[in-house]
């Protein structure tokens, strides 16, 4: 395959440029290096592989150093023929849009197995990214705008490399896959993309109004920008070092041209992208952020703990939080295993599944192609976590980017000991998403090997169980949903 790195999309977004939409990169004469990534995005923490598994080294930074010059992405193709008209698949990384980037993803398995085209995408992270602003040459979702900025990129340049503008997939993981149901819902990026797959995370119901600075004057306190001028507050906030300025919960700001109303508004009066969506969650997409907190363990969680002590770090409404235990918990199970196990599904449900379930049902009002999954393998290789965790959040991934077909330097055994059948679940994942991305088919044409057919989600809510045996199944937890969807308040 052909690899491009490091290609700017958008001019360096420092100084003044700084929490301004993105605009045009500079031009270049004679032939550009295209052999090295650009900088990440200055983020508060460069993270490195977790020490419980060598496996994570495959999904750690590549790139050598981080700067707020960071506008950068990717391309990896299987032919440049400017007449290849090859399926586009761009890709925006997750992890709470306060780390991460483009590099950390390998995109080469599947463009090297498969007729597509894959690109991946910096964007501006944390405070640099969504902090609030006002005034009438900014909007406060500058990191989602960056996304916008992106895909225009594709849209002119794509067909030089192989791709068709005309067929462009965006999707995303985690904070990635909210942001895919963001560009989904924005009128920014109507037309840039014609399909969408996001993987344990849509868009919930929590905005900010566009002009409330309360946030942005709370972070100018903490770096001594305090001042009654609103200009002279962000000019000294342009002045700070990237560094002092990061940390902020991420919440999307509603009223300006990204996200001209409030989510939920934009549709259910129909004002969105109608295209094509594949989405879906983990059967335990909060399983192991739920093993760190103090109280869990391998012999359960104690009920009295459970309804005392939990409510208020998970954010919880005290007249809330009874009635979901009620949902969740047998009275007459006092059982600490079973207390924990439907703790952690009801967090996955809250948290994930039931947005997922509500998104797939508005966007299927709108006679596009919808497609839901489930992940539900727990890998082999991570025998190191806790027994009671079953798919965590983002183990989907491994597969999706083709991890376990990896061989060795010598190129004679495999370089990780996935099972035959992970190996198989990885070809087959491969295959749903690019046949998606094809002719918005999951089960399609693609395939390495034979797929069980992946029914569209329709009014009868049917879903795809993703696991080494992958079945079809319909109403995912179907009374969990409509607790979440349409019995308690969010």
């Amino acid at each position: 395959i052909y690899t491009f790195k490091g290609i700017p999309y958008a001019a360096p977004p420092v100084g003044d440029l700084r929490w301004r939409p993105p605009q045009d990169p500079a031009g270049w004469t004679g032939v550009r290096d295209a052999a090295q990534f650009g900088a990440r995005c200055p983020q508060i923490v460069d993270a490195k592989a977790p020490p419980d598994s060598p496996l994570y080294e495959v999904l750690t930074y590549r790139s050598n150093s981080s700067s707020e010059d960071c506008l950068f992405l990717n391309v990896y193709t299987p032919n440049v023929a400017s007449t290849a008209d090859l399926p586009v698949m761009v890709w925006i990384h997750g992890a709470a849009m306060v780390i991460g980037a483009a590099d950390t993803y390998p995109a080469e398995i599947p463009t090297s197995l498969h007729n597509v085209v894959m690109v991946t995408i910096n964007y501006r992270l944390g405070n640099l990214g969504f902090l609030p602003t006002r005034g009438a040459e900014t909007d406060s979702n500058v990191g989602l705008i960056d996304m916008v900025k992106a895909l225009q990129w594709v849209q002119g340049n794509i067909r030089n490399f192989g791709g068709d503008p005309d067929r462009v997939t965006i999707f995303g993981q985690s904070g990635g896959a909210w942001a895919v149901s963001l560009l989904v819902m924005s009128p920014m990026a109507t037309g840039l993309f014609h399909r969408a797959i996001s993987q344990s995370g849509v868009a919930g119901l929590t905005t900010t109004r566009r002009g409330d600075v309360t946030r942005t004057e709370n972070l100018a306190a903490r770096v001594n920008c305090t001042t009654n001028s609103y200009d002279d507050m962000m000019s000294c906030l342009r002045s700070k070092p990237a560094q002092d300025l990061l940390f902020l919960e991420i919440i999307p700001i509603v009223g300006g041209r990204f996200l001209p109303d409030d989510l939920w508004d934009l549709m259910y009066k129909k004002q969105v992208n109608k295209v094509d969506y594949l989405l879906g969650t983990n059967n335990d997409d909060y399983g192991m952020l739920l093993s760190v907190i103090p109280h869990f363990s391998e012999d359960g969680l104690n009920r009295t703990i459970l309804e005392t002590i939990l409510p208020a770090p998970l954010q919880f409404d005290a007249d809330q939080f009874p009635v979901t235990i009620d949902q969740y918990l047998d009275p007459n199970m006092d059982d600490p295993i079973y207390t924990r196990d439907r703790f952690i599904q009801m967090m996955t449900d809250c948290r994930y599944a039931a947005l997922t379930v509500l998104m797939a049902k508005a966007v299927a009002a709108y006679d596009t192609r919808v497609y839901q999954y489930e992940f539900q393998h727990r890998t082999s290789l991570f025998s190191m976590r806790p027994s009671y965790t079953k798919a965590a959040h983002g183990d989907e991934l491994f597969y999706m980017f083709g991890i376990p077909l990896l061989r060795d330097d010598t190129g004679a055994s495999w370089k990780y000991s996935f099972t035959q059948e992970e190996r198989d679940l990885s070809l087959d994942m491969m295959a749903y998403w690019v046949n998606f991305a094809t002719n918005g088919d999951s089960t399609g044409a693609v395939r390495i090997r034979d797929l069980v057919t992946w029914p569209r989600y329709t009014s009868s809510q049917s879903y795809l169980k993703l696991d080494v045996t992958s079945s079809a199944d319909v109403r995912l937890r179907e009374s969990n949903m409509k607790f979440w969807n349409e019995e308690v308040p969010r």
